[in-house]
């Protein structure tokens, strides 16, 4: 990645086939290439996987976003809340399969949300949760086996759950998206935030990756946004299958989905290099 003379920050990526940046491409390995791409200063933590295999379990050798502008760009912090990404959560993520652990995610979060601002890239928070009598809950409560208990649920707005880890603090001028689905788009202002901002990117930072992050890159995608989600601030809460293998489970197949037909998946790494940060 280097830095044009037009003043953008332009991603390089070499031509199909040949090295990538951070494996081997879609089909060679490289995992000492990938190594290079952790935060500096990094310890052993559950996103060394994807720091190291990223481009062996994910084929990224068609990306749709090429370069950032980020006069163009927009960043979402996608619900960030304790239920999920602060030890002792009700929902807490564990790392299963090699995918982020809930609380790896935070760091890599807020050294995103600190370079944007640095860079002048507008943010917007999104929080997810439903009313405790379940007004706003749709099938939720049904699917999820909580008929006419929804008060005692943790993702209902007032458990505690609701709120943001505590190391992520939105500033004042950025707004903050309460919703009662998946989706930052759906029943949002997300469309008219990017619109008068003049952003034709998003990038995701948050959780979770088969639930939130998967329907926001398609309500995204199917307005003809670009879309980016940061697969090292992203973590899923994961399927109750033993002895699951790394690189699959939701939080995997949910990356491949969007590279596939939504967007791109990038590490926050390349981002920040690609913006200068």
């Amino acid at each position: 990645m280097t830095s044009s003379g037009s003043g953008r920050n332009v991603l390089v990526r070499p031509p199909d086939n040949q090295e990538s940046r951070c494996g081997g491409g879609a089909h060679t390995a490289a995992p000492q290439a990938a190594r290079c791409a952790q935060p500096e200063g990094a310890s052993m933590s559950s996103l060394d996987y994807t720091y190291e295999h990223i481009d062996d379990v994910i084929d990224r050798s068609n990306m749709l976003t090429k370069e950032i502008d980020p006069a163009r760009t927009m960043l979402l912090v996608l619900d960030m809340q304790k239920a999920c990404v602060t030890p002792g959560g009700a929902m807490y993520i564990e790392s299963v399969a090699g995918a982020p652990e809930g609380k790896d995610t935070v760091s890599v979060v807020s050294r995103v949300v600190d370079a944007c601002r640095d860079k002048g890239i507008p943010i917007v928070w999104s929080m997810w949760g439903l009313r405790p009598d379940g007004k706003d809950a749709g099938y939720a409560d049904v699917k999820w086996g909580l008929v006419g208990e929804l008060d005692n649920f943790p993702g209902a707005w007032g458990n505690g759950g609701d709120e943001l880890d505590d190391a992520l603090k939105p500033d004042g001028d950025e707004p903050v998206i309460r919703k009662h689905r998946f989706s930052s788009f759906y029943g949002t202002a997300l469309t008219e935030y990017m619109r008068r901002a003049g952003a034709d990117t998003l990038v995701i930072a948050g959780v979770s990756t088969g639930n939130c992050v998967i329907t926001t890159a398609i309500d995204g995608a199917n307005q003809d946004f670009k879309i980016i989600t940061l697969a090292d601030s992203n973590a899923a809460i994961p399927a109750t299958l033993d002895n699951q293998p790394d690189g699959y489970g939701q939080h995997w197949e949910a990356l491949r989905n969007i590279q596939a037909n939504h967007g791109d998946v990038w590490l926050s790494t390349e981002f920040l290099q690609a913006i200068g940060a």
